[in-house]
């Protein structure tokens, strides 16, 4: 098994233990089952990982300890500490939170490396994996329209680095919650200008097929959900044009000298996000806080409250054909 395969195949098990279609009803009724099934097949398929060829650059990363005042980033140092130490190589955290310049708007975006050795025991692969679920809570209780959970790396990814997944650039601007501060990466010096070509148009098709379908207007959290993927688009068009990771902080000023009058639309996105309110209903939190994948994935697409008037009516036909007219400039851009 190639090591991007495996990587693949570890995402998938940490999201939920399911593999399988099968796996996905099983977790609805009993949440550990998939995880206990499918953590002997992660295990198994650790001992057939191919050795990446000899073909990189060394990077090592000093990552400072998360000094800020935020109680949920703590909370979740405290309890993965007490948990699971042991199993992870470190706990980290990036985006806003890590650079302390949360906002109302943001998420809690963070990301784990995963010592091989728990890849050895199927029943410590199964423990690692369902407590980081568990954790997870901690991330919806600051942001209840979280769409995502831990970014996963393992020790292996470290030997062949998947920069398109999770671009080194960002360890730069990443703080420890506890674990290791000194992270050492093999870069393969071919690049990945392909991958991150790939990454971005299959962000733009998504996006647009959000757009014609207009289900994002539906409550909350889809539109939150995809206002969040159109600010990616910056970060994910340069990387694309240079073959290399950018800090998204960094990439709306860059997009916007090169697109001018064009980048008005994400100016506009830009201050909903700035100016966002939004207090969920008690019973959408205590859905989201219920261990079974499928009652977070029924709140939020049901119970996360409907769009007020405002807002739908600001995305209209032309602010919606904007948007799509700046995905389709970046498209020219790219092609050129």
């Amino acid at each position: 098994m190639s090591s991007e395969a495996f990587r693949l195949l570890v995402l998938r098990y940490f999201r939920n233990g399911c593999l399988s279609q099968p796996d996905k009803l099983w977790s609805v009724f009993f949440p550990s089952v998939p995880f206990n099934k499918n953590g002997r097949r992660v295990a198994a398929a650790f001992s057939e990982i191919e050795n990446p060829v000899e073909n990189f650059d060394t990077i090592i990363h000093e990552i400072q300890n998360y000094s800020g005042n935020n109680n949920k980033a703590k909370n979740i140092s405290d309890f993965l500490k007490t948990k699971i130490s042991d199993d992870l190589i470190g706990a980290y955290v990036h985006g806003s939170v890590a650079t302390s310049e949360e906002i109302s708007y943001s998420d809690f975006d963070g990301f784990i490396i995963l010592r091989n050795e728990i890849f050895r025991n199927a029943g410590r692969l199964k423990n690692t994996a369902m407590i980081l679920k568990q954790s997870e809570k901690i991330m919806f209780e600051m942001d209840p329209l979280q769409h995502h959970g831990w970014f996963i790396l393992t020790e292996n990814d470290l030997k062949n680095y998947p920069e398109y997944y999770f671009p080194h650039e960002l360890l730069n601007y990443s703080k420890c919650l506890f674990g290791e501060n000194k992270i050492t990466i093999y870069l393969n010096k071919s690049g990945f200008k392909t991958e991150f070509h790939d990454s971005f148009n299959k962000m733009a098709l998504g996006i647009l097929k959000k757009l014609d379908n207009r289900e994002f207007l539906k409550n909350y959290y889809s539109f939150k959900n995809l206002l969040s993927e159109f600010m990616l688009l910056p970060s994910f068009y340069l990387q694309a044009k240079s073959g290399n990771g950018i800090f998204k902080k960094f990439s709306f000023e860059k997009v916007k000298n090169e697109l001018q009058e064009k980048y008005n639309v994400m100016d506009e996105i830009s201050a909903l996000r700035t100016n966002w309110n939004y207090h969920p209903p008690s019973f959408y939190r205590s859905l989201k806080n219920k261990p079974s994948l499928f009652s977070r994935i029924f709140s939020a697409k049901n119970f996360s409250e409907s769009l007020p008037a405002s807002l739908k009516n600001k995305f209209d036909d032309s602010f919606i054909q904007q948007m799509k007219d700046f995905i389709a400039e970046l498209k020219i851009n790219l092609s050129k």
